[in-house]
């Protein structure tokens, strides 16, 4: 589901209505901002899609191109509703539009962030220049999940998160939602009490499964559950792909050195 916000409306309806000289100043041009915001994320199974936040909430910039003649020009607004297309003017040449909600490298259960960024090009002297942005989520999700067989067998269980910046311990109770920002090589650490071992506490460490490659605005859902047709065994999926399958010794322990 999209937002939607328009900066230009008003401004181009008086563009409509100005002379050439009247709009422009000589080497100027104007830019004027729609935006709009998507939760859509990526998944396997049935669609999922994030809450989004108001468009005013975002903050913009607008920035020169590096190594152009607009290179030292930057300019920020706290607020998408704050910017004014007819109140700037901007010398011709390439610009990089920015939106903003949340910081993607705030990783945790409450820090999802949305962005979007265009470059658009400011003529002489030309009508004005609308930069469309379209902003979507920044973050990766990961879900860890745990079946009512395994909680069975292991009543007692922690897991943590490590990306390369941050070691995140689970929170069951969160809903899930874990924001990451995108990058390769996400392990995912259990530490575990099977029901025959909570007398003594006995904790037992499974082999640490990794994401290989977590993008933005995709949701990876990591299922621990535990089968016992034939012979014990945990297994462990990523949107429903086996990514390990652990045996279990009902007489030992997972791993006697954990």
């Amino acid at each position: 589901m999209k937002n939607v916000f328009l900066c230009a409306i008003a401004a181009l309806a008086l563009v409509a209505c100005q002379s050439p000289s009247e709009q422009f100043g000589v080497g100027e041009g104007k830019i004027a901002v729609a935006a709009s915001v998507s939760g859509d994320m990526a998944t396997r199974a049935e669609g999922f899609n994030l809450p989004t936040p108001e468009l005013s909430d975002f903050t913009l910039s607008i920035t020169g191109t590096e190594n152009t003649a607009t290179a030292e020009f930057s300019k920020q607004w706290a607020s998408l509703s704050d910017y004014r297309t007819d109140d700037e003017r901007y010398a011709a040449g390439w610009y990089t539009v920015a939106i903003a909600n949340g910081d993607v490298t705030a990783e945790g259960y409450t820090s999802p962030c949305f962005t979007a960024s265009k470059s658009v090009q400011v003529l002489d002297r030309n009508r004005t220049v609308v930069a469309e942005l379209n902003a979507t989520v920044a973050n990766a999700i990961v879900l860890i999940q745990t079946t009512e067989a395994f909680d069975n067998y292991f009543p007692q269980s922690d897991f943590t998160v490590t990306t390369a910046t941050n070691t995140i311990e689970v929170d069951k109770q969160a809903e899930g939602h874990l924001f990451i920002a995108p990058q390769n090589g996400v392990k995912i650490d259990c530490s575990c009490i099977r029901q025959a071992n909570l007398a003594t506490g006995k904790v037992e460490q499974l082999a640490t499964q990794t994401i290989a490659l977590a993008k933005a605005a995709t949701r990876y859902i990591v299922t621990y559950d535990l089968t016992s047709v034939g012979s014990v065994n945990i297994t462990i999926t990523l949107n429903e792909d086996i990514l390990d399958t652990i045996p279990v010794d009902t007489n030992t322990e997972l791993n006697p050195n954990a």
